[in-house]
């Protein structure tokens, strides 16, 4: 097999690969792939949202009295704003590697650069961390904290056990107004659920054990189950939200560049004949309230904590 050269390199990563860039990244997201996508035409996108719900009134016969005038009331609005970051990660690798390798080195190295960004996304938008300070909405965690939307399971066998924590984290997303519709963890949730017993010892619970992503339905929510990393089991074991009202702005999907005269973190890659791929992307990120009733905003998000010691 003839060896790759620079020029090959370069043409195999930006245009055969560009589809798998674009679906590693995707399949290693839960965000991407759980929440809506939003393509975005500029840095910053506001996005209205009802603020204020108008009020109906009782309106009697009295032609004299204001009773009998029918009321007036307003519905307001307001702004969330997308506001467009960047996520990137720049991967040296030597020559002589990739001139003695076939093109599955290329491939591997597509697949790590799409779940290195998907994976980063996901931690910022489900625990916040390392979140752009722009991004003004509330992490998934913080929203359910913030809203008291947490819930611990015992070790006791009951509504308050691990199932039970699920179905009342998803209650309390229905009774913020929202629609639960989809539950979030790390993939070994699966199976402590399948290992739940009730008094008699029977199963009480039997998730599918299919090494797909999303493959499970969970008392009716579907599973996504993150594998890249992103999930901080020492802060939650599951969270519960409606996917309808978390929202991931897109004004760039994922591409790479193909370096070879550049210097990188302190690396001349000229001179220790390396050369890199540069891969970024450009995301935004809103969680959208529920206006409830009473005139006051939910949180559509709930979390289920690690059981007490």
């Amino acid at each position: 097999m003839a060896d790759i050269s620079r020029s090959d390199v370069a043409a195999l990563i930006q245009e055969e690969y560009r589809d798998s860039l674009l679906g590693h990244a995707f399949n290693a997201s839960a965000a991407l792939s759980a929440f809506e996508n939003v393509p975005l035409g500029t840095k910053i996108t506001n996005l209205p949202v009802l603020a204020s719900l108008p009020e109906a009134g009782w309106v009697s016969e009295s032609v004299s009295t204001s009773a009998g005038t029918k009321p007036t009331s307003k519905a307001t609005w307001s702004n969330k704003q997308f506001v467009v970051e960047e996520i990137a990660v720049i991967i040296p690798v030597h020559e002589d590697l990739l001139e003695d390798s076939t093109e599955n080195l290329l491939e591997t190295l597509t697949k790590l650069g799409g779940q290195a960004i998907g994976k980063k996304l996901d931690q910022a938008v489900f625990f916040g961390t390392d979140k752009p300070t722009t991004w003004t909405s509330l992490d998934l965690f913080a929203a359910a904290t913030a809203a008291g939307n947490i819930f611990q399971p015992t070790a006791t066998a009951g509504v308050a056990d691990l199932g039970g924590s699920i179905l009342q984290a998803a209650g309390a997303v229905a009774d913020s107004g929202a629609e639960p519709g989809v539950m979030f963890s790390a993939s070994g949730l699966r199976f402590r659920l399948a290992n739940l017993r009730a008094t008699d010892g029977s199963t009480v619970f039997l998730p599918s054990l299919n090494a797909g992503v999303g493959t499970d339905s969970i008392y009716g929510l579907d599973a996504q189950y993150l594998k890249n990393g992103a999930w901080d089991a020492a802060k939650a074991t599951a969270m519960v939200a409606d996917p309808s009202l978390v929202k991931i702005g897109v004004r760039q999907d994922i591409t790479v560049k193909f370096l070879d005269q550049a210097t990188v973190g302190g690396i001349n890659l000229a001179e220790k004949d390396m050369v890199a791929l540069r891969f970024k992307a450009r995301y935004a990120y809103v969680l959208g309230n529920v206006l409830q009733s009473n005139g006051t905003l939910g949180e559509p998000v709930a979390a289920v904590t690690n059981p007490a010691a």
